[in-house]
């Protein structure tokens, strides 16, 4: 018997059917897996990322801190160097005027371990130059007979100018009384009264002392922004002025013998000269500063003297004279001690440094000769019968 193994149409339908079925479900899966396996890949690389970014993030809020840090830095620091330039510039544009106070208790900047020809001592100094350019201080030093430079500072001077044991007295120094720098021709001006004579010193070559003018009894010096030197002649009562080249010189004040009147002096001794090219005169016997002022024929008392010491703050033998940027008139004087101030019109001096009572305290003097100011408006007193130099701090306070 045979058996009919044909599939009718209806089963092989159901088949196909089942078959595409379970095709379908096959794909499904497949999918879902492939959709799972990027979700599995997605976490991991956020697991990896989210870290990482943060990292970054931060890093980069350190930087941010780390550079306004730095810029806050350079702003203080260039506030800093802006605010120190401006107090340099305030302080080397110091205005000295009729309030202007020192400390009392002076430093000494030269000399000050007794008389004698050592480099850090001095013996009997009349006269200085104080160089604001080159931080020193250039000494007249008398009865050594020499020219010493100190910088600021230092305990030792230096030996720039002085009496040669061999040689003609060209080149030689004896008693000099005052100096001036001449910066432009690298040289010193010295007033060298033994000799008579004003000489120009090299500081370059010793050999080259050209004299400048002789036959004249100088005592202090004075040069103006010009170039021209001023210089009393205390033996004939007058004041010489020598320009550029010139061997002779000119009368500027004085030279109408010797007596009290205005157009007259009795042994002019230092000299100031301002930037409108009026000359101060120390008029020494005749007890009274003079200012002459530029062709003029007779000088104005600015620091009116008295014959006797009756009143203490009269003024006696005036030695050197400096002024202030508002025309307060200083002075030294050789009886009293002290330097005093003489405001314009005034009938007697202001103390502003020493006592009146001589002595080698840092607040006294002792027969006190030259001054000067510095840059920073310090007061140097050249404290001669003490065998140093005295610097007066400013107060600020």
């Amino acid at each position: 018997m045979e058996i009919d193994d044909t599939v009718d149409v209806d089963e092989s339908i159901v088949v196909n059917l089942n078959q595409t079925r379970m095709q379908a479900l096959c794909e499904y899966f497949r999918k879902r897996k492939l959709i799972w396996i990027i979700v599995l890949i997605i976490f991991i690389v956020a697991i990896i990322a989210i870290p990482t970014i943060l990292v970054t993030v931060n890093r980069g809020k350190g930087e941010k801190t780390s550079t306004t840090q730095i810029t806050t830095v350079e702003i203080l620091t260039a506030t800093t160097i802006t605010e120190k330039t401006a107090t340099d510039e305030l302080i080397s544009s110091v205005i000295i005027n009729e309030k202007t106070k020192w400390k009392q208790s002076a430093i000494t900047v030269a000399g000050g371990n007794g008389p004698g020809d050592q480099l850090n001592q001095l013996a009997t100094p009349w006269g200085i130059y104080v160089d604001d350019d080159s931080e020193s201080i250039y000494i007249a030093d008398g009865w050594n007979t020499r020219i010493v430079r100190w910088k600021f500072g230092a305990n030792t001077g230096e030996l720039v100018a002085h009496r040669k044991l061999q040689g003609s007295n060209i080149n030689q120094l004896d008693q000099p009384f005052d100096i001036v720098l001449d910066k432009e021709k690298k040289s010193l001006i010295i007033c060298d009264v033994s000799y008579r004579r004003v000489i120009r010193w090299s500081l370059q070559n010793s050999q080259d002392t050209p004299i400048l003018i002789s036959d004249i009894t100088c005592w202090g010096l004075a040069m103006d922004s010009n170039g021209d030197l001023y210089i009393p002649d205390w033996e004939r009562h007058q004041v010489t002025c020598l320009q550029q080249g010139d061997t002779e010189g000119t009368i500027v004040a004085g030279g109408n013998g010797q007596g009290n009147h205005l157009n007259q002096f009795n042994q002019p001794h230092y000299i100031f000269v301002d930037k409108n090219h009026s000359i101060y005169v120390t008029d020494y016997k005749n007890n009274r500063v003079m200012k002459w002022m530029k062709n003029a024929t007779e000088g104005i008392r600015v620091a009116p003297g008295e014959t006797s010491g009756e009143n203490p703050n009269s003024l006696i033998k005036p030695m050197s004279v400096i002024v202030d940027d508002v025309g307060n008139v200083y002075v030294s004087s050789k009886n009293s001690h002290q330097i005093t101030r003489w405001s314009p019109g005034a009938t007697e001096g202001a103390p502003v440094v020493g006592e009146k009572q001589s002595g080698n305290k840092p607040t006294q003097l002792n027969c006190p000769h030259d001054l000067s100011f510095d840059r920073q408006g310090n007061l140097y007193v050249v404290d001669t019968d003490n065998d140093r130099i005295q610097k007066f701090v400013i107060d600020r306070g």
